[in-house]
């Protein structure tokens, strides 16, 4: 089991009170404490392994978005503290982590687990009576009836489908399937078949890639030996630079690669090395095109790193931050069962389409109605507390940099796949 240890109190400005923070946090979590305890709220990511990049962006949107609304004098009065824990991506390593911040730090929300620790951490959040706001597209969440799970990424059954809308609008109707073996790959591979199919795309090979092995050769000859005219598909980076390795020895590299936004990292483009990540590899990841909330979260962005492309899951931890304070504005509590339904009277419409804490919150004061429009998605949530998107397709060029190729709009894809 890996060491528990709080990351730090990322807010600057509560560094005094710091020491308070978390001790009285349990009874400002309460509700109607007129001491104006700090708010903790607890982040849970991959900070160490192999995606340490993606939980670090998922951070980074989160502490943007505490910071904001700290600026703007807080939930209520009550400035937020965030706390982090490392789930190193392992489910028990999350359980051990949701444990720590709900029993020691009593968080009044989980912002953060991804789809492969989800799962775990969801009974913990419901014991607590707190939400989870998560980040990830496994598609087994699509029809979750908890009501204290909110996703605020596209599931894995839009992905494909703009993966598959891709291929289509290239005239690929011929492809295979390369899929990773662990169940949050596996997750992509039924609504893949059904997008494909829905298309009129024929599948000629689907082939598993068991992580950890040393030569894929067997794997690589399945995929290509129908010579399809693209391959679709998500596996780890340690698998992909063994993969696209022995492809290229096979003569396969001209083959388009449709993967997912797993593999929109600098830490893909150093596994698989810059020749290959440059090549016709194509990414589906979700955009902040047309987004409301999208001009100021870049602006914070290149305040932040210099530049206005976010890290991967940043946009989607940045929405789920200002949708909770909003909710809790709205609901002018932050407690079950308040709390869901001041999240959706805030962020669901009719109302006033807004896609920042700052303005938003403004509305709210004059008793308006508001619609909170986030940076990557319009953050209105069905009756699965699920939300949908854009999703834009990306390429490296030869620096390793992502550069957008085209853009798909969630009424696009839905159109597509009626």
């Amino acid at each position: 089991m890996r060491s528990l240890s709080i990351r730090g109190l990322r807010v600057g400005a509560l560094a005094a009170v710091a020491a308070v923070g978390i001790a009285g946090c349990g009874a400002a979590a309460a509700g109607g404490s007129s001491s104006k305890q700090p708010l903790t709220l607890g982040f849970l990511g991959a900070l160490t392994g192999a995606r340490a990049s993606l939980g670090q962006g998922m951070e980074l949107g989160a502490e943007l978005a505490v910071n904001q609304v700290n600026s703007h004098g807080g939930v209520m009065g009550h400035k937020l503290l965030l706390v982090a824990q490392d789930t190193a991506s392992d489910p028990a390593d999350a359980v051990a982590a949701a444990d720590f911040e709900i029993n020691s730090d009593h968080v009044v929300a989980i912002i953060g687990p991804t789809a492969n620790t989800t799962a775990a951490v969801l009974p913990l959040a419901v014991k607590a009576n707190i939400p989870e706001l998560m980040f990830g597209g496994g598609a087994i969440f699509d029809q979750e009836s908890s009501p204290y799970f909110f996703r605020l990424s596209p599931s894995d059954t839009e992905q494909a489908q703009a993966m598959a809308y891709f291929a289509h609008t290239k005239g690929w109707n011929r492809v295979a399937l390369a899929v990773g073996e662990a169940p949050a790959s596996q997750s992509l591979v039924a609504p893949l078949e059904a997008s494909l199919r829905h298309l009129g795309i024929s599948i000629v090979a689907n082939v598993g890639l068991t992580a950890g092995q040393s030569s894929y050769r067997s794997e690589v000859q399945q995929v290509y030996a129908n010579h399809p005219q693209a391959v679709l598909g998500q596996f780890n980076n340690t698998t992909a630079g063994i993969f696209f390795g022995e492809a290229a020895q096979a003569g396969d590299s001209s083959v388009p690669f449709i993967g997912t936004n797993l593999w929109y990292s600098a830490a893909w483009v150093a596994a698989v090395g810059k020749s290959v990540a440059s090549g016709p590899v194509y990414l589906t990841n979700s955009s902040t095109t047309g987004m409301i909330g999208a001009a100021e979260f870049i602006k914070l962005i290149q305040a932040k790193t210099g530049s206005p492309v976010p890290p991967n899951g940043a946009g989607f931890m940045y929405d789920a931050v200002t949708a909770w304070a909003l909710g809790a504005d709205a609901a002018m509590s932050w407690t079950w069962p308040k709390i869901e339904s001041g999240i959706l009277k805030a962020t669901n419409p009719p109302g006033v389409q807004c896609g920042s804490y700052a303005t938003c919150y403004a509305l709210l004061k004059q008793g308006k109605k508001i619609n909170f429009e986030g940076s990557q998605s319009t953050v209105d949530f069905n009756k699965y507390h699920n939300v949908f998107g854009p999703f834009a397709v990306l390429r490296y060029n030869a620096q390793g940099t992502p550069v957008t190729v085209t853009n798909f709009t969630a009424p696009q894809l839905q159109a597509a796949f009626k």
